[in-house]
């Protein structure tokens, strides 16, 4: 018997189990992906076919071993106490100049609007090798499996490549959790952590309804061109960042672009392409089902794309790229989020002995990362349920 079961090991589940198991109390971890070292997480990479891809990564840890470090606050100031403690323990600082290479660094001459990013990331350790996104081989990069191994020397205990598959629900309360192969799990509590797009499905499957509804991913695309030798792609990405209303820019190079701009004949070495992302805060019009998830692009969104499609393009000729080779990828998103929103209000369970931590329960679109905003998060509801706040 558990104080507390925690569905799923990404920021929203790790800390939480994490600041629980601190605490003293009996935590164990049910991770529906398995254990992998920190350069190996793109080997876990999902994607989810939609209208507009969405990208996860299943493993220990999650989406944060493929991230880019990005710490950025969001705009709860309620959570602001639990900000700055998120900062302090994850390191978090502005990308300092020795790591903005000759990509960035082209792209910071040309506009007086960007801002640098700050990041979870120890510099010291850091080679600025454009790896980010397909897990940090140095291990110089925060991610969450540092959490479940404080929450592990604490006491708590992890189960990897066991999925739920539902809450168990007794006399309106959670006792406990079932797993896809039959076992049953019990405690006084159960924190399902799972992200935007499984932590619904659990729900459904446990008998909760009204949940599915509102998914965001925070839509991007990335816009580049042929500058020669420029080498975006390996060197810290996103150490910049231009906010506008409703779209966010950053440096960053894509592997897509290679085969774009071969369609129209060009030969590009990825060592010649630099690129900017254009991420919008898209519309929580999406939807997910059991078997499946339904986003698209509504015209709003076509419009946030192209508007911030334009700018990237005019900052990139000002650098210095040929006009006629400049590309874009195709809309995916990373950053699911949403589809709980209804049934979380101030921290409260949504219904006895039954909490929800992660992206699900975040109005949005936030717009910019989100790691930062869910540790937070998890912070308070960690908080609350051992009576420090």
């Amino acid at each position: 018997m558990f104080d507390f079961i925690v569905v799923g090991s990404g920021a929203g589940g790790a800390t939480i189990a994490k600041e629980l198991a601190v605490y003293g109390k009996r935590v164990l971890i049910i991770e529906g992906g398995r254990a992998v070292p920190a350069g190996q997480a793109s080997e876990t990479y999902r994607i989810i076919p939609s209208g507009v891809e969405v990208w996860q990564t299943i493993c220990l840890g999650g989406t944060t071993l493929v991230s880019m470090g990005n710490a950025v606050r969001g705009t709860y100031g309620s959570l602001s106490e639990y900000y700055s403690e998120s900062e302090s323990e994850l390191g978090a600082t502005l990308v300092p100049e020795s790591h903005m290479g000759k990509g960035t660094r082209t792209l910071l001459l040309v506009s007086k609007d960007w801002k640098v990013m700050p990041k979870a990331i120890d510099f010291a350790k850091c080679r600025s090798c454009g790896m980010c996104p397909l897990g940090c081989p140095q291990n110089a990069k925060w991610d969450a499996s540092k959490y479940v191994r404080r929450a592990e020397i604490s006491g708590a205990q992890v189960l990897t490549e066991t999925h739920v598959r539902r809450v168990i629900i007794s006399g309106g309360r959670a006792i406990g959790v079932e797993t896809a192969d039959g076992r049953e799990f019990r405690a006084d509590t159960v924190v399902l952590s799972a992200g935007a797009v499984e932590t619904p499905r659990i729900l459904m499957r446990s008998g909760v309804q009204d949940v599915g509804t509102g998914l965001y991913v925070d839509t991007f695309i990335t816009v580049g061109g042929l500058f020669e030798g420029v080498g975006l792609n390996r060197e810290l990405n996103m150490a910049l960042f231009i906010k506008r209303d409703g779209y966010l820019l950053s440096p960053h190079y894509s592997s897509f672009l290679v085969p774009y701009l071969s369609s129209k004949g060009i030969r590009a070495r990825p060592v010649d392409i630099l690129g900017i992302m254009v991420k919008i805060a898209d519309e929580p019009t999406g939807v997910v089902e059991e078997g499946r998830v339904i986003k698209g692009l509504s015209n709003r969104d076509v419009d946030l794309l192209e508007r911030g499609r334009r700018e990237a393009e005019e900052i990139l000729i000002s650098a210095g790229v040929s006009p006629e080779t400049i590309v874009s990828t195709y809309p995916r998103g990373a950053h699911p989020g949403g589809t709980c929103v209804s049934l979380a209000k101030d921290f409260s369970p949504i219904l006895e002995s039954l909490y929800v931590c992660d992206a699900s329960i975040i109005p949005g679109p936030l717009g910019i990362p989100p790691i930062l905003t869910i540790i937070a998060m998890s912070k308070k509801l960690a908080a609350v349920l051992t009576g420090r706040a």
